[in-house]
């Protein structure tokens, strides 16, 4: 489990327009800026993709990953991926989510049955939410 937890600690979370990359722990000040663009003050980076960390082939993950994006209508959200340092781990296209309360991020990082998501507030680092 400390390796799954740190392969999530060492992953990217791109955000490709804008373009910006969130880090675990990290503040981000191209995220804040964002956020007051936007009047938020929650967000939260989620995918659908490797449900608990196993490999799903891909028109599975595809399908997920859309119907989690018809699950965001109503905030404010911009794709991305996720990268991880491991080069084997093909990145996960997920979802910058903006005004989303924690509670709400973490059911549905529950339904679409994820390890953690990644989450935060304005003018705070990222932090890794473990929800499994």
């Amino acid at each position: 489990m400390k390796e799954l937890i740190q392969a999530y600690k060492e992953t990217s979370f791109n955000v490709h327009k804008p373009k910006l990359t969130i880090k675990v722990e990290e503040v981000n000040e191209e995220l804040n800026r964002l956020l007051k663009v936007n009047n938020c003050v929650d967000w939260a980076y989620i995918t659908a993709w490797n449900p608990y960390s196993e490999l799903t082939n891909a028109k599975l993950n595809e399908q997920n990953n859309n119907q989690l994006r018809n699950d965001l209508i109503g905030y404010t959200v911009f794709d991305g991926e996720g990268v991880g340092s491991d080069p084997s781990w093909e990145p996960e296209k997920s979802y910058l989510i903006l005004g989303i309360p924690l509670g709400e991020a973490i059911l549905i990082g529950k339904k679409y049955r994820q390890n953690a998501i990644v989450a935060g507030k304005l003018n705070e680092p990222p932090q890794l939410i473990w929800i499994r």
